[in-house]
């Protein structure tokens, strides 16, 4: 997908606010969590409140799981070049888009594999890269797969990366 210089710049700077947002979303929510855990304790079983709690304490658990997957994503972006397997990296890039967007209306599948040797984070960004597009694309049907063989990346609907 191409941005105008604008947009672009726009989002380059929400990349750089999202590391500091994301540790400073953490902190209120293990305050939150834990709180929730105690007045679910005292919370009598079966009553409207002990029900009420238990969904803040469910729904501040997968606020969380979405901020941790975010900040691993982020921590990638600095390991150095190793052997990898494309095949895994492409299995986490559609776990973290499963994660983090609503893809109700679609599958998301990976196949296949092989190994290279990048930088993890750089593999993760391009393959997010890939799949957000595939799921972009106007004419996409109700399966996105991600498929890994030869030292290239096929997204269904279009778009590929040479690894």
């Amino acid at each position: 997908m191409t941005y105008d210089t604008k947009e672009s710049c726009a989002l380059a700077t929400l990349g750089r606010l999202t590391r500091g947002a994301l540790h400073e979303l953490s902190n209120p929510l293990v305050a939150l969590l834990g709180s929730a855990e105690l007045a679910l304790a005292d919370a009598e079983p079966g009553t409207k409140l002990h029900d009420r709690i238990a969904l803040t304490q469910r729904t501040g658990g997968e606020v969380v799981e979405i901020v941790r997957a975010l900040q691993g994503f982020v921590r990638l972006q600095s390991q150095p070049p190793a052997e990898l397997s494309v095949g895994a990296a492409a299995a986490d890039a559609v776990a973290l888009v499963e994660r983090v967007l609503p893809t109700h209306d679609v599958e998301l599948r990976t196949s296949g594999d092989a190994t290279t040797v990048a930088g993890p984070g750089e593999i993760r960004r391009q393959l997010e890269e890939l799949l957000l597009d595939a799921l972009d694309a106007p004419a996409r049907g109700p399966v996105v797969e991600l498929v890994v063989a030869d030292g290239v990346v096929t997204a269904t609907g279009g778009g590929e990366l040479r690894v």
